[in-house]
């Protein structure tokens, strides 16, 4: 188990939220999905709201 290293907290954020898909103009990384598409993606799958 030596090759393991420290991984930053940015680092886990990143590993955990995932990218914003192409045309989401406000992503949610807790939730992992879109609350705001662009105009082009405007049909997508929001968030769903609380």
């Amino acid at each position: 188990m030596k090759n393991l290293k420290k991984l930053k907290k940015s680092d886990l954020k990143t590993i955990k939220g995932g990218s914003a898909p192409l045309g989401c103009n406000n992503w949610n990384p807790a939730a992992r999905c879109c609350r705001v598409w662009d105009a082009e993606h405007q049909g997508n799958p929001t968030c769903p709201t609380p």
